[in-house]
């Protein structure tokens, strides 16, 4: 049956049951029930229709993790397509963690506190397609009770845009008492530093008392770690050794030391930027005859030294709730927080630099704007000046400015305030909430190069001398933007029971909810404008009201036999309204055995940043023989010169890329289906295996600069004319046989790109957990947990129409993520240990266009292929191990370590070292911790 075609059916019962629970009231009370994520409907028994894993406070304290985004990896079901906060690799989301579900990316993911969502931070990331980010860093992890992960996907209680599933984070509700924990970690072999303290007291009890304060404040600092520092990871050895030089060698021919390229003839404005004048004052050490294309010798220098695996920060998070009796039938509460966050991300080249070639950029407002330095022909540090004080030619620059550091910092706020009452009237359970919730976003980003006002001012600009500050702040002013998102909502849900089914009595939920979003980004006003050198910007206004609706029945048709079945109605102010349906089913034939399964539709609708008014200047690489002006075919122009090395096979430019709203976008829709095993068959032993399938069409993406490229010259699709730009400089024209220049030749130098639907993903995987207890008598207890998922395939189609290519045993989505936790106790006394497996992945190559995937890309070279055996990266096991003693009076101590064994990551050819999101560069870790209840 269609899931269409229940929605009727579905919606006929909530209204039943509204207009019937006053003559099927029951004040009788029963047995204690809970709310379990993903259905509003209160039960005694928690394993619900949808497969839902649940993360302890004790589970929390015993990983180790020290923020949420340490805590996610553990998760199988966390795979790629979310974000940590470590480096500045994360661009325009710097100092954003998320959470991804099944590799759908966070914007699927629904993130919420306590069951109510949370204000995206003020940022979009058109690199990796996002537009809504969740920073689940500014989550206080003492205050947090338990993490409540729905893995069925598109919720119709909690939200239809949970395409991949919910990760629902439940802070304590009542604590009586005051303690104190100060915890610090760090690698063993050095660096990746962490320390936090944290304070939470309260006071009162509700049921004696009528009420219960509490209040809650973590904050932690973590220090940075360079590259250089480190030792955690297996590419390191390699760089350092066998591929002479990646690491602690000239990679860069733009030093603190000049190099200097001599205009070819008097006010030609054309630089020969392959001949730099002979670097007489580069250290005799850092002078290379390989590090230009020619060979020709030039000062050079290794960046490394400025690359950071985890960069400074600091945070500090305060939580405060309040609980009390209204009257004997109503409680109410009152929740406030404040989070702060501080990030810097250091320059991975560490200070402003100079190009000698011509840099061209996009504004804003998507004029194209160029610059390039050249010191006048008389300027004292003009070596053709210095030997010849009659010189007349100027020379193109390539430097960076030891006195202009260069990086960004991040400050991100966030403020949330919740009130609510709750009660049980005429049989029915309800609550309401009211919800204000802020972030606040600024950044300063230091270091970037002002077109505008550097060239006069680097004309008085001394290389290796002494500026004025006035001088330095002329070349390069800071740039201050700010962003602010606001998520406003009401909310009112109930549920009871009514009526008599042959299983029992029916029970039913309904709710709804008004909530308003907005966002504003607003970068600064040099960075609006375009006039930093090379640097993108992104600017959004938008706001949008949402009214929901939804119902859901619990029906327990026999005894063996349940059926859930929901029904959510939205409606958007920008762009319209969506139902989207849900039914469920367990079937119990014996107490030891249920069957279950779900099937669900979802939609997303298009963020505010890709349809409101908003855009972005960023930058992406581009294969140049996907240019058919320069490369007809594919293949360079017979007998024509002036082609960069490779140009028409296997060379690369990064160019311009201008992001553009799209008002016209259709929200993407997605089908979710479960199939699934409960059992139990002893009274220790007890598990779950579910299978699943998501399906996501339509999805809002932007063609990539090489597809558009493809349609404009291989399809001859002449709608992609006016998005495609070539450069200016008359010298990168191609030169015909007799070496005149070829008209309209330049280079590509940048692409406009619009948000768009495009294709469909369908993700298939298992899940399975299991658990067992045992009582040991005077040995105490033992308890074992089993998580492991496994992506059985990944089909990817970049657009409707294209063949769908499988992208699982890849690094955005392996096969096999486990997690075994066995934990120890007796009397005082807890030992556990942990073992974590992320599986090897193959490094292929797809082409979505034709559908053609190879099983090793050809874009890797044969040093890095040596490290990898026949193309793919390894696997990866860790063991975890740690122990707790409360055995002193109102403390409790507990040390955890991670890589016990200081297991390398292993080398992804595809990433700086190691794959960022699946493993981390720490090596064998130590995280101790020591807990104080104050009496």
């Amino acid at each position: 049956m269609k899931l269409n075609k229940i929605t009727a059916a579905l919606a006929t019962i909530g209204m039943f049951s509204t207009a019937a629970f006053a003559q099927e009231a029951q004040t009788t009370e029963k047995i204690q029930k809970v709310e379990v994520t993903g259905t509003s409907i209160k039960r005694t028994n928690t394993e619900t229709a949808s497969p839902v894993q649940v993360i302890r406070a004790e589970d929390i304290k015993r990983s180790g993790a020290t923020n949420m985004s340490e805590l996610m990896q553990t998760i199988p079901s966390i795979t790629s397509g979310g974000q940590n906060d470590f480096t500045s690799g994360n661009g325009f989301a710097a100092g954003t963690a998320t959470a991804s579900l099944r590799g759908l990316g966070s914007a699927s993911t629904l993130t919420l506190i306590n069951g109510r969502r949370m204000a995206a931070t003020a940022t979009a990331d058109p690199n990796s397609g996002q537009s809504t980010l969740y920073n689940i860093n500014n989550i206080p992890m003492s205050a947090i009770e338990r993490v409540e992960v729905l893995k069925d996907g598109a919720s119709a209680v909690y939200g239809s845009d949970a395409i991949a599933g919910v990760v629902n984070i439940i802070l304590k509700k009542e604590y009586k008492g005051l303690e104190a924990t100060a915890t610090t970690s760090g690698a063993t072999q050095g660096g990746f530093k962490n320390n936090n303290i944290s304070l939470f007291g309260g006071y009162g009890d509700v049921d004696t008392d009528g009420f219960n304060i509490m209040v809650g404040l973590d904050v932690s600092k973590r220090e940075g770690t360079k590259v250089e520092k480190s030792g955690g990871i297996s590419a390191l050895p390699v760089a350092r050794g066998k591929w002479g030089g990646d690491i602690f060698g000239a990679d860069s021919a733009i030093t603190f030391t000049p190099n200097y390229y001599p205009e070819t003839g008097v006010g030609s404005g054309v630089y020969n930027t392959n001949a730099p004048v002979y670097p007489s004052k580069c250290p005799a050490n850092q002078v290379s005859s390989t590090i230009l294309s020619s060979k020709a010798p030039a000062c050079a220098m290794d960046l490394n030294q400025y690359a950071y695996f985890t960069t400074p920060s600091k945070s500090a998070n305060l939580f405060s709730r309040a609980s009390f009796n209204v009257t004997k039938d109503i409680t109410g509460f009152v929740e406030a927080g404040v989070s702060r966050l501080e990030n810097e991300f250091p320059s991975s080249g560490g200070f402003a630099t100079l190009s000698s070639g011509l840099s061209t950029w996009f504004d804003p407002a998507g004029n194209r704007r160029s610059f390039r330095f050249a010191l006048p022909a008389n300027h004292p540090d003009n070596p053709l000046f210095a030997a010849n004080s009659a010189n007349q030619l100027r020379v193109a620059t390539g430097a960076r400015l030891a006195d202009i550091a260069a990086g960004t910092d991040v400050t991100q706020t966030t403020y949330r305030l919740v009130g609510g009452l709750s009660g049980t009237h005429f049989g029915w359970d309800w609550q309401s909430g009211v919800m204000l919730n802020k972030s606040k976003r600024e950044s300063r980003d230091y270091g970037a190069i002002n077109a505008v006002t550097a060239g006069a001012a680097l004309e008085k600009y001394r290389f290796g001398g002494t500026n004025s500050a006035e001088l330095l702040k002329q070349i390069s002013p800071d740039a201050n933007s700010r962003g602010e998102t606001t998520v406003n909502s009401v909310d009112l849900k109930g549920s009871t029971e009514f009526g008599q089914l042959a299983g029992g009595a029916i029970g039913i939920a309904a709710g709804g909810e008004y909530r308003r979003e907005s966002i504003e980004m607003v970068s600064d006003a040099n960075l609006a404008a375009g006039n930093y050198v090379g640097r993108g910007a992104s600017s959004a206004t938008g706001s949008r009201n949402v009214a929901s609706l939804f119902t859901e029945a619990n029906l327990p048709v026999l005894k063996s036999v349940n059926i859930e079945a929901a029904v959510r109605y939205d409606r958007y102010s920008d762009y319209g309204s969506s139902t989207t349906p849900k039914i469920g089913f367990k079937y119990t034939p014996i107490p030891e055995l249920s069957f279950r399964g779900t099937v669900s539709e979802g939609f997303r609708a298009p963020g505010l940043t890709q349809i409101s008014t908003s855009n972005v200047s960023s930058f992406q690489t581009i294969n140049t023989n996907r240019d058919w002006v320069r490369c007809p075919t594919g293949a360079a122009i017979p007998g024509a010169t002036n082609y960069e090395t490779n140009e028409c096979t296997t060379g690369t430019r990064s160019i311009a890329s201008f992001i553009v709203a799209n008002t016209q976008l259709k929200p993407e829709t997605s089908r979710s289906k479960t199939l699934g095993l409960v059992f139990a068959p002893t009274a220790n032993f007890s598990g779950t295996l579910d299978v699943y399938q998501i399906s996501r069409k339509n999805e809002i993406d932007r063609l990539s600069s090489n597809d558009i490229l493809r349609k404009l010259y291989a399809e001859g699709n002449t709608f992609y004319n006016d998005v495609v730009f070539r450069s200016p400089d008359p010298t990168t024209l191609l030169k015909d046989a007799k070496g005149n220049p070829i008209p309209g030749t330049g280079t590509v130098v940048g692409v406009k790109r619009k948000y768009l639907n495009l294709g469909e993903s369908i993700v298939k995987g298992v899940d399975l957990e299991l658990a067992y207890k045992a009582n040991l008598g005077e040995w105490g207890r033992l308890n074992t947990t089993l998580f492991a998922g496994y992506i059985d395939s990944f089909k990817y189609q970049s657009e409707a129409g294209n063949p769908f290519v499988d992208t699982s045993d890849t690094g955005d989505t392996p096969r096999l993520k486990t997690r075994l936790n066995l934990t120890w106790s007796l009397n005082d006394y807890s030992v556990f240990g942990s073992m974590n497996y992320v599986s090897g992945y193959g490094l292929p190559a797809f082409n979505t266009t034709t559908g053609v995937k190879t099983i090793c890309s050809p874009g890797f070279t044969k040093a890095e292929l040596a490290e990898t055996s026949d193309c793919r990266v390894a696997s990866f096991t860790s063991f975890d191990m740690g122990a707790t003693y409360t055995g002193f009076k109102d403390l409790t101590l507990r040390a955890t370590v991670r890589n016990v064994f200081d297991r390398n990551a292993p080398f992804d050819p595809n990433y700086n070292y190691y794959n960022t999101v699946l493993h981390n560069p720490q090596g064998r870790a130590l995280t101790v911790s020591a807990n104080y209840k104050f009496k």
